[in-house]
Parts: structure tokens; sequence; C-alpha cells
């Protein structure tokens, strides 16, 4: 055959083999109608036929499985996430398993020598395909990852990976791999021997085909590069004896404890696959393996945590996901090209106005995404403030190894800072972050509309004032949105958009893709009170203070909550946002809500009294320098108690369930009038803006998939039954309940219309 011919093979769409010489074939991966590689049942079937076709070819010497989308980035990127969801079953789920074990298992004993040659994500079943190649060779690129992020979706790796990866790199190597679902870089990979060489990605192919011949003149499938590295006598001998492995799950278990506690399965289901499939036969291990897919794949997690991955890569890519791990997309968000909005790019200038907190750490992150900013406050020492709050991010990052030694320099020299409005004239942005004040945000920004191209766009960072009015009086309003980060901004995924009355659909998609290009996710919302995430809030805080005016403790409450899988209390939460910045959004909600919104009378005092949280020193709890050494954690302020009328009394009996549902009842509520009111267009959007704005447990799906899994009914019925008027369920809850329907049901935006009140 020469070089370019083609192997005549069963009728495949995904699948292409393709001679090289030398008995070297390689075969590429391509579906067709989708952005990235995703390894549905039909291409799974598919790759069964092309290798059953190729073993019984004498003339595959070698086979080189490699990905056929380098633009994007990707080997493989995972199994189809809707199709896992729709296994209901755990016998399904487990067959699944076996299926896919089944056919790479083929891969694994293919008479040739198969080398995975990986460019880009190569990610779960991606990266269980390599593991049952005899060799691996990857690009040296930092698009290319390797892992197996099954446990954040609620599963483990199905298609062999917990018994492969063990085997390849050993247990103490391969345990933080799978039970944290984070990809390995490239080189992490070769360091532990995953990955047997590295190469430059422009000569992937061509080092891929040397590698196969190399293998084919010394061993065959037994080579292995002298290079590979092997792990330690020590470490050999913990993971072959019984006691070694029982220690090595003991430490796992507890770090897992520590992590996530026990509301997530899978990390404990998946260290049970790797310590007791390792001293288990291939076959009895992936027997064990397929039974403990099909136990979590059918669990509520497992849908849960898969719904809020689809739905944050929708708003991640701007276009409804189909698959699993990027998947694909079908129709996009919009119709205008993405050439037609405003130029955003990297090395882009954007201005930040404000150098508090907010807009120095807004500064720092557009520094580290490669943009110069024009950053301008009204003092030098204003200037420093926000200029120092940066600095201590990028040195944090390097404490961390997140950046290198030189990285903070580099990025502190695109930040420019100003107390005029020079240099603002070719910038492509300017997000405002000054004091949270309506008459000042637009003073600020009606003095440097002057100085702007007419195509920049204008995006205030307020939390709750109304991007409407902040519009009025400026001469180009369609380019005005909000862009309301949440703090800490290095650290918080979530980002709204919201739309002004008079804000251009250019604006919002321009706003988008700029928050995008940040690592964030959108997600937009309507000019409303309080957006959407501080709405929602604000019912589950100003219930909790009721709480102690009632003579319930903080410590009990807070407690309570973690327990349902918050990441933190609603007191202690309060003292994270300052009592001051959570009695200001309260009075705003108040001032447009009526007494259903009004704070507790606590709140004020509290403020008054400079009772203002972790930044003050005190809020609900003590953070003084002076605390014992011995407190983990800060100590209950007790002078909270006076101040919330509850003097030295003792606290009623704990009752942990009620306070749950007097907490999150009224956030589910609040929700559904959002929907009534369109301030938000699915309740897939509500679940991951409060997951990911405030930490909602992720486990259950966020407020509205948690109400659907207890019933709508059984909410409304403690809502009425508390007798408060504030706490009554709106009419949309109402009219679900009764009829027995699930938010769920209303992921159609029209559905959602019908149902509410076109607010």
């Amino acid at each position: 055959m020469s070089a370019t011919s083609t192997l005549t093979l069963p009728t495949t769409q995904a699948w292409s083999l393709e001679e090289a010489g030398d008995g070297v074939f390689f075969l590429t991966l391509d579906v067709p109608g989708e952005r990235v590689n995703v390894l549905k049942a039909s291409v799974l079937e598919e790759l069964e036929r092309v290798l059953d076709g190729a073993a019984r070819n004498s003339a595959i010497k070698a086979l080189v499985v490699r990905g056929g989308k380098p633009d994007t980035g990707t080997f493989i990127a995972g199994a189809d996430i809707h199709e896992i969801l729709a296994v209901t079953k755990a016998e399904e789920g487990s067959e699944k398993a076996r299926r896919g074990q089944q056919i790479f298992s083929k891969l694994a004993a293919m008479p040739a020598v198969t080398i995975a040659a990986i460019h880009g994500n190569c990610l779960g079943g991606g990266t269980e395909l390599a593991l049952a190649c005899d060799l691996r060779i990857a690009s040296h690129s930092p698009k290319t990852r390797i892992g197996l992020p099954e446990v954040q979706l609620g599963i483990l790796p199905g298609f062999g990976g917990t018994q492969r990866l063990p085997r390849r790199v050993g247990i103490l190597n391969a345990l933080p791999i799978i039970l944290t679902g984070k990809p390995l870089s490239v080189e992490a990979a070769a360091k532990i021997g995953l990955v047997d060489a590295v190469v430059y990605p422009d000569l992937l192919r061509e080092e891929a085909k040397a590698l196969a011949n190399h293998a084919l003149l010394h061993g065959g499938k037994r080579y292995r590069p002298s290079g590979s590295r092997g792990r330690s006598f020590f470490a050999r001998a913990l993971e072959r004896l019984p006691w070694g492995r029982a220690w090595i799950r003991r430490q796992a278990r507890k770090n897992i404890m520590r992590v996530s506690g026990t509301h997530y399965p899978a990390p404990f289901r998946a260290l049970d696959a790797v310590i007791d499939g390792f001293p288990k036969s291939l076959a009895d291990g992936l027997a064990l393996e397929a039974s403990l897919v099909g136990e979590l794949i059918a669990s509520p997690v497992s849908k849960n945590l898969m719904a809020l991955f689809l739905a944050s890569e929708e708003s991640r890519r701007g276009k409804r996901v189909d698959a699993a791990d990027g998947g694909s997309e079908a129709a996009p968000a919009a119709s205008r090209s993405t050439a037609d909005l405003p130029t955003c790019g990297a090395r882009g200038r954007i201005g930040v106005l404000g150098a508090g907190v907010m807009g120095g750490g807004i500064a720092a992150l557009l520094a580290q995404k490669g943009y110069r900013v024009r950053l301008k406050d009204i003092t030098p020492e204003a200037l420093q403030v926000g200029l120092r709050k940066a600095h201590d991010l990028f040195s944090d990052l390097v404490r961390k190894r997140r950046i290198s030694r030189r990285d903070p320099a580099n990025y502190m020299a695109s930040i420019s800072p100003t107390t005029d409005d020079s240099g603002f004239e070719g910038v492509s942005a300017v997000i405002e972050a000054v004091v949270e004040n309506l008459e000042v945000k637009k003073k600020v920004l009606q003095e440097l509309e002057t100085r702007l191209s007419p195509a920049a766009l204008i995006l205030t960072n307020t939390s709750a004032l109304p991007i409407t009015q902040i519009q009025a009086g400026l001469a180009r309003p369609a380019r005005v949105a909000g862009l309301h980060f949440f703090n800490p901004v290095h650290k918080m995924p979530l980002v709204e958009i919201v739309r002004g009355r008079d804000t251009a659909e250019e604006t919002l998609l321009g706003a988008e893709s700029l928050a995008r290009e940040l690592g964030k996710i959108p997600v937009r919302v309507e000019d409303a009170p309080g957006f959407l995430v501080n709405r929602l809030l604000a019912p589950y805080l100003n219930e909790a203070v009721r709480l102690l005016e009632e003579g319930y403790s903080p410590l009990a409450v807070d407690a309570a909550l973690r327990a349902f899988g918050m990441p933190m209390g609603p007191f202690e939460l309060l003292d994270e946002v300052g009592l001051d910045v959570a009695a200001k959004v309260a009075t705003t909600l108040h001032s447009a809500f009526g007494d259903r919104a009004k704070p507790p009378t606590a709140m004020a005092r509290l403020v008054d009294a400079k009772v203002l949280g972790k930044k003050g020193g005190k809020g609900f709890y003590n953070y003084s320098s002076q605390r014992l050494p011995w407190r983990k954690k800060p100590a209950l302020n007790r002078d909270v108690l006076n101040l919330a009328g509850r003097g030295s009394a003792a606290f009623l009996p704990d009752s942990p369930e009620q306070w749950v549902r007097r907490l999150v009842y009224p956030m589910i509520n609040e929700a559904a009038r959002a929907l009534e009111e369109r301030v938000v267009d699915r309740p897939s959007k509500v679940d991951l803006a409060m997951v990911l704005g405030t930490g909602f447990a992720p486990f259950r799906g966020g407020p509205l998939r948690y109400a659907d899994s207890v019933g709508l009914a059984e909410v409304v019925s403690f809502l009425e039954g508390t007798k408060q008027p504030r706490l009554q369920p709106c009419e949309l809850l109402t009219r679900l309940a009764r009829e027995g329907g699930k938010f769920q049901s209303l992921e159609s935006p029209e559905v959602v219309l019908a149902h509410g009140s076109a607010g």
C-alpha cells in the first residue's frame, strides 16, 4: 500500500484508518457534527467494528489512535452526558459500563502495538481509551490535559479507569487523579509515568510513528521507553501488601471527609474500586468497577451534578451543550457572529473605575488574562489600595505555584494607574467599580463617557442598583450593562450580566464574551432589585437573623446549614460579606418589595454598633488576633446577643430540620417570583447562579431542583403554615404544587412565560 492509501473498513462515520508506512496505521476519531470528539454509544459501536476488522488484518503492525479535531484542542472529551442522564436503573448503568469495558479491552488485546497520540483535552473516556493502549505520547501544550473527572459528576470512571490507571502508575499516584477529578498537565502526567513521551505539537504525528517503529523493533507490545518512570520500592511494597492498602484507604477516606464530607458518595466508591480491585485480576476488577458505576449513575446526586455541569457549560460557551466534558453545541444563543461583537480580545485595553477591593481584584484578573488595564481612582492613596490588592493576589498565586515568580512583575506592569481621565480613549470597555451609590456612579460615568469611543462597552459592577437608572443621562445607554462580579473576584466563578431597559443585545453579548475570556461563567438576568443571587439570598439571611432574635444559637444554626450542604452557615456568610453590605442590599430590596422584604431590626442595631463582620474584626463571631491559639474556629461574639435582644437568656432547643426549612424555603419562593417576573428565563439558570454565587449545596442541584426533590406541596404547606405574610407562597409556586408539577417542567422559556405574570 502507498503511504496515503486507506484501508477498507466497516462503514463508520466517526473513525478513519490511514496507512503511514512500515506497518504503522493511524486511526483518527472525528465525530461528525460535533465541535469536540465525544464517545457516544454509536461512536463506541463503530470503534468495536473497526477494531475487529483491524485485528484480522496482518498488515497492521502498529495502530496509533489520534483525535481529528486539533483546532478545538481536544483528543477525546469523554462520554455523552445526555446518554448518562437517561440511565435511571443501576443495572442499566452497570451494563453500559461493561459494554465500554469490553470495547476498550479489545483495544488492549490488539495483536498490533497500540499508541494513543494525545493533543488537547483527554478526559474521562478519552483517558480510559488511552490507558487501554500500550503506549501514550502527548503534545507539550497548555491545551493538553489528561484526567478522569467523573467524580465531579457524581460517578466514577466506568470504562476501566479505576483499574488500569493504578496498575499503570500505582495506587498512590492514581488516587489523587481519580478522587479529585482534576486533570493533569502533560508535564505532571509524564512525571508519574502516565505518558511515555512528550513532544512538540507540530511533531506529534511524526514522533508517534517513530515511537511505533521503535516499539516494533524492541519488544513490540512489551516495549516501554527507557525513560519511563518507576515507583519507589516503598510505594510498591505499600500497594502490594494488604495492610499497606488498608492504610492508604484510611488516609484517603479522611481526606475525602475533610474536603467534601459524606454528601458525595462517588469518591468513596471510587476509592473502593481502586483499593479492592487492585489485588484482583483485571477482569474481576472491571466487574467491580461496573457494579459500582451502576450504583452511582442512577443516584439523585449524580443527576443533580450532571444537570449543573450542562447548565454551566451552556453559559460558559454561550451555546446549548449536548455532550460531556465540553460536549457539542446545537443552535447558537444568538444569531450574530462573534466578529460583530465589541473587541475585548487578549492584549486589548480595558478601563477600571475604582481601586477598592473589587476594583483591585478586577484589575488583577484582567491583567492576568492578558489585558492592559487603565485603573482610575480619585487619589493616589486610593490607587495604592487597588495596586496592593492586585500585588497581594499575584503573590498568593506564586505561593500556591499557580504562576511563576516572574509573572507578578509582568502583570503589575499591565496595570496603569491614574487619577484623571487620560488614557481611556482607546479602551474597548470600562468596568465601573466605585462606591455603591447611584448618584456617584452616574456622575463618574457621565464625566468619562465623552472620552470613550462610540463602540466601548460601559459595564457597571453593582450588586443591586438599577442598571436602567445608571443608564439615564448617558449619551449611549445602549452600550451600558451590568457586569456583577462576586467577591472575591479571583475565586468566584459567577458573573451576572444585567440588561437595563435600553441595553442593546450586542452589548450583552460583548459583556458575556468578556466574562468568558476572564474564565467566568456568565448568567444573564433582567434589571430588577437585587438582580438574581442577592435577591434570593436576602430572605435566607433575613430569616437567619430572625432566628437569632427568637432565641436560637448562631452556632447551632450555622452547623445545621453546613450539615445541609452549604459551604458555610448563614451567620458565617454574613460575617464574610459584611453586615453593612448585607444591610444596604436588604434596604434596597425592602424599598422595592415592601414588608415581605423588610430586614430584621437587629441588622440595623448591629451595623450602628460597628459589628460589621470579619473585615471589622467582629461580627456574629470574633475574629480578633487575640483569639486563643487552641481555638480552630472563631468564637461566638456574645455581644450580638444583647444587640439582637437576646440578653443572657439560654438558647432555645435545637431544631435543625425546621431551621433548614425556615431559611431555604423562602429562597425557593423568591426564586419562583423571579421566574414569574422573567428576571431569569429558566430554572436551571437559577440553580446554576445560586450554586456558583452562594455555594448552595451542589449535590442537591440548586434550590429549585432541591424543591422538586422534596415536593412543591411540602414547600407550600410549610410556608403557609408559618402564618407570616412575608413567607406566603407566590402564585407560580402555589399553582405548580396544586398541579403536582415541578420546576424542571419549566425549562422551556415559553413555558415559564405562560405560567408567569409577565412582570
